[in-house]
């Protein structure tokens, strides 16, 4: 592998687009990433919902259309940062599906994500060179995260560098709204 190549800067008024490589989204759920969604809207980025996200069944369609629409929103120059709504068990299916040529040639989208997601962060970079975000999802966007630690929008958002350190938290999984630690991000226009 080359030198990494990172995508430009993420900014307010940028395009991102929201697809699940994995599982997809419904019941109530579906609510929260409406919600998400919105709050990216009002800190003023353009949020384009693509189609496969149905959570129906395992994943949210076959994977063949979960690639091509991966592939599309990595591969389209006007979108700056692919976010998934979650993780799920299935994402690595994707990774012989991804049109890996047309993406060598692009220039780098940042796609952002943790869990099942690391199965397309790595070889993103690992094989095309690209900085990648394993970060929180979209379903966690909207939550401050623990002091040490800077959020996906800092770190796609700026040229660094930056510095991150141990925030202290066990990592065990916590439903967050069950959370006392838990806070969430300032009103829109109120620091955020």
């Amino acid at each position: 592998m080359s030198a990494v190549r990172y995508p430009a800067p993420l900014s307010p008024g940028d395009r991102i687009g929201v697809t699940s490589p994995s599982a997809g989204v419904d019941g109530a759920a579906a609510d929260r990433i409406a919600f998400c969604v919105d709050w990216l809207r009002r800190c003023g980025y353009n949020v384009v919902v693509g189609e496969c996200m149905d959570g129906g069944g395992l994943t949210a369609g076959p994977a063949a259309a979960r690639a091509a629409e991966l592939s599309a929103m990595l591969l389209d120059p006007s979108i700056r940062c692919v976010l998934p709504p979650w993780g799920g068990e299935t994402a690595i299916d994707l990774v012989d599906l991804l049109d890996w040529d047309a993406l060598a040639a692009a220039e780098p989208t940042w796609l952002v994500g943790y869990s099942d997601l690391s199965t397309l962060l790595v070889p993103l970079t690992t094989r095309l060179g690209w900085a990648t975000l394993h970060g929180d999802n979209l379903a966690d966007t909207p939550y401050a995260v623990p002091e040490g630690l800077l959020g996906w929008r800092v770190l796609a958002g700026g040229p660094g560098p930056f510095e991150q350190r141990d925030s202290g938290l066990v990592a065990t999984w916590v439903r967050f709204e069950d959370d006392p630690r838990a806070t969430a991000w300032p009103e829109v226009g109120r620091g955020a």
